[in-house]
């Protein structure tokens, strides 16, 4: 998998910075001015095997991401982490949820973390808006 970065926390962060909150049983992410539905993509994901990443391009991002350091001590880090391809930037892959696992595989110097991958059209169901998102509206391709 190539491209870059965002797991939720459940703090508002300032704009500009990747944050993750829940609203009743749902859970999102965003970073600039991209949402996710979380709890979506988990959906879209169930049954895709997870293939293996190196965290370490994503570790520059860490300082854009609202990372609570207890959660990443204890967090589980065979739990795959979930990217979404962006077709707004070709393609390039974006972690939107399992940021604290990439923060403790930094902090533990582990270089191979499991993650699944949803394809753009993927990407595009679970997006709440961002980019030429606006609604729910299907892209123009």
């Amino acid at each position: 998998m190539t491209g870059g970065p965002p797991e939720p926390a459940s703090v508002p962060t300032p704009p500009g910075q990747g944050s993750g909150s829940t609203a009743g049983d749902r859970e999102f992410f965003q970073f600039l001015t991209f949402r996710w539905d979380v709890t979506r993509a988990k959906e879209i994901a169930a049954g895709i095997t997870p293939v293996r990443l190196n965290p370490e391009p994503f570790y520059g991002l860490l300082s854009a991401i609202e990372i609570n350091e207890q959660h990443a001590a204890r967090v589980d880090i065979t739990r795959p982490l979930l990217a979404v391809k962006i077709r707004d930037f070709d393609g390039a892959a974006l972690i939107i949820d399992g940021w604290h696992r990439v923060a403790r595989a930094q902090r533990d110097g582990i270089t191979d973390l499991p993650v699944i991958v949803l394809d753009e059209a993927q990407e595009w169901e679970a997006r709440v808006f961002g980019g030429t998102k606006t609604s729910s509206r299907k892209p123009n391709r």
